[in-house]
């Protein structure tokens, strides 16, 4: 007999990383909880429910199953709208819930291809459902392939969280259809050089690493404070500085020092009139995960 009732647990992500536009991401140890019943008649559901309970019928009809009415809660620590894969953590959460309810065992690498397909990339699905360090690539054939590996030992993320919301779309349509081809070398060595200074452990390369020029530069119009805000990180002690996602938050990788950093992202952004708060955490080798199956 299925379950009535699933509850999942699902990581923020960091997508990007600076020069891994739409391909690279890394977990965060900061949770949303998914909590999905069957109901006796269907319930309203909007922002994170919506997402959850359209990615869980997703799931039902690749199965040829009609999906039950569900009720969906959240609770959670993950910000929406600012560039934390809110929306990935409710489509995984959807998917992994009503894997469960179908009677399957759970399988976040089964599921990528509907997350990503949800999201429309799988920078931030891959690792909301595989957790760590994730790269995601997308095949000729619509496909993806994705490789990944734990975070290095000691890395801490630091996040300055901006009261002000930044949805994707709009992030989107600041973005030029074409760029020069300096441009693009630039971001191809830098994301590859990103990979191999976090698998190797070798950090003291991530203040290169972790510079764009396809996205940053033209998002930072949307939010100026971006470029003083990862200089303020920087100049504190932080390893690299990113915008996190499509934004508005900003990301400082450090090994130490965090609330240095933390305090010089919170002093720029007070000189800059951004309201915000400033998250000390740590990336997270584990995703998705069930946390409570109930008949």
């Amino acid at each position: 007999m299925p379950p009535r009732r699933v509850q999942v647990r699902v990581p923020a992500t960091s997508a990007n990383l600076g020069p891994g536009f739409d391909c690279l991401g890394l977990a965060l140890d900061l949770w949303g909880t998914l909590t999905i019943t069957v109901a006796e008649a269907p319930s309203s559901q909007d922002g994170m429910g919506r997402l959850a309970a359209e990615a869980a019928g997703r799931l039902f009809a690749s199965r040829g199953r009609s999906l039950p009415p569900l009720h969906v809660t959240y609770d959670g620590g993950v910000p929406v709208a600012r560039g934390l894969g809110a929306s990935a953590v409710a489509r995984a959460g959807g998917l992994l819930a009503a894997s469960a309810l179908l009677g399957e065992a759970p399988d976040p690498h089964a599921l990528l291809p509907l997350a990503a397909e949800l999201e429309g990339h799988a920078d931030n699905a891959a690792p909301a459902l595989l957790g760590g360090f994730q790269i995601a690539v997308r095949r000729d054939d619509g496909s993806y392939l994705c490789m990944g590996f734990p975070p290095p030992p000691g890395l801490r993320a630091v996040l300055f969280v901006p009261r002000q919301e930044l949805p994707t779309a709009e992030a989107r349509r600041v973005l030029p259809d074409q760029v020069p081809r300096a441009d693009a070398v630039y971001n191809v060595g830098r994301a590859a050089l990103l990979a191999a200074a976090l698998a190797s452990g070798r950090l003291e390369h991530l203040r290169e690493a972790t510079r764009d020029r396809l996205h940053q530069p033209y998002r930072a119009s949307l939010f100026p404070a971006l470029m003083p805000l990862m200089e303020a990180a920087q100049e504190a002690g932080a390893l690299g500085a990113y915008l996190s996602g499509a934004g508005p938050t900003v990301c400082a990788l450090a090994r130490g020092g965090e609330q240095r950093i933390a305090a010089a992202m919170r002093e720029a952004a007070r000189r800059l009139g951004v309201e915000g708060e400033a998250i000390v955490t740590e990336p997270t080798a584990r995703g998705a995960h069930l946390v409570a199956v109930e008949d």
